[in-house]
């Protein structure tokens, strides 16, 4: 998954769509934690390229990682090549360069 880290719209069960771009919903942050903690049962790892500064969404990427026991990487657009690279499976963090 490549993300700037905001979850921002999810599907219903109806087909409609529920979206909200301001701020982190709640609602749709939960949907999200809750899909990655399935996603990890059936033993379907997710790693994730943030490409945001955001703290606030940093940390939903963290938790939503760690949900899933996937693997994260974190960079912003400038200096792709330094990023820093979070792996919840094996409990480990590193700089790459």
């Amino acid at each position: 998954m490549i993300t700037d880290g905001k979850p921002s719209c999810l599907k219903m069960p109806d087909g409609t769509y529920y979206k909200n771009s301001v701020g982190l919903d709640d609602h749709i942050v939960e949907k999200c934690y809750n899909m990655a903690r399935q996603s990890r049962k059936l033993k379907i790892p997710i790693t994730t390229f943030m490409i945001a500064q955001d703290p606030y969404l940093q940390q939903f990427i963290r938790t939503f990682t760690e949900a899933n026991q996937g693997k994260a990487f974190f960079t912003g657009l400038k200096g792709l090549g330094e990023m820093i690279f979070e792996d919840y499976e094996t409990n480990r963090k590193k700089r790459l360069e």
